[in-house]
């Protein structure tokens, strides 16, 4: 099991120093009785350190008391990556190397690699416990790659409706149906298949960690399972919404 000690004291040390340094340029503004924007953008970089220091840092906290990173260890390595990532691409935009425009495109892109990353870590979970249910996590993935490949123009273009049609966005819906549907088809399996064997120790469920479970009792789900089945209730449930919405309008 990998020792956050280190990175604990590292990003709350970041912390430390940013409220200090917060702190003695916002005393020097008052006293000068000029804030400029500079001061301005010095304050908002140390926020951001803040900010990045406090998320890894929850990261850290949650590992220690549940075991994350043993568990979900393809999507925290994503994450704290995106971490770093987010730090440089928040101070490039801060300090206007980057447009806002870039910003925002590249934080939707964050969101989308997140949750891709999540929703690979968990699928593969249910690996190499029954033949069907591998077939359903396989064509999981394919169509979530899709999905995600789908998305990527939506980000970066403008007017991507005008631009790529409404074709698209209707194709987009349905590899996003089949995505959610497959992938509440495998945690169905997957908790059909615990249940059956109820010696096999279950990676999802929350009081569960590195292989052995955790001195505290089984507490079900973990909390990532449940947001992922959240999200993909909405996956499944919008492009239905948005084509009623679209059909009522219509008059059909």
């Amino acid at each position: 099991m990998i020792d956050f000690a280190e990175f604990k004291k590292f990003f709350i040390y970041n912390m430390i120093l940013a409220l200090v340094v917060s702190a003695v340029v916002a005393v020097v503004s008052v006293l000068v009785g000029d804030f400029t924007e500079t001061a301005a953008r010095v304050l908002w970089t140390l926020f951001i350190v803040i900010l990045h220091s406090l998320v890894a840092l929850c990261f850290i906290w949650d590992d220690e008391r549940k075991g994350t990173f043993d568990r979900l260890s393809f999507f925290i390595n994503v994450v704290f990556i995106l971490i770093v990532v987010s730090f440089f691409t928040s101070i490039f935009g801060i300090w206007d190397i980057f447009s806002s425009e870039t910003v925002w495109e590249t934080y939707r892109t964050f969101f989308v690699f997140g949750f891709a990353a999540l929703h690979a870590d968990i699928l593969s979970k249910a690996l190499n416990k029954e033949n069907y249910i591998d077939g359903v996590v396989f064509a999981n993935y394919l169509f979530m790659l899709i999905v995600v490949v789908m998305l990527m123009p939506i980000i970066y273009m403008e007017n991507a409706f005008t631009q790529l049609g409404a074709f698209f966005f209707r194709l987009l819906g349905a590899m996003a149906i089949i995505d959610g549907t497959l992938s509440m088809l495998t945690i169905i399996f997957y908790k059909l298949y615990m249940h059956k064997n109820p010696r096999v120790e279950d990676p999802l469920e929350s009081g569960w960690s590195d292989g052995k479970p955790a001195k505290t009792r089984r507490q079900g789900m973990s909390i990532w399972v449940w947001l992922l089945i959240i999200w993909l209730f909405f996956q499944i449930v919008l492009p239905f919404f948005l084509l009623g919405t679209r059909l009522f309008s219509l008059g059909l």
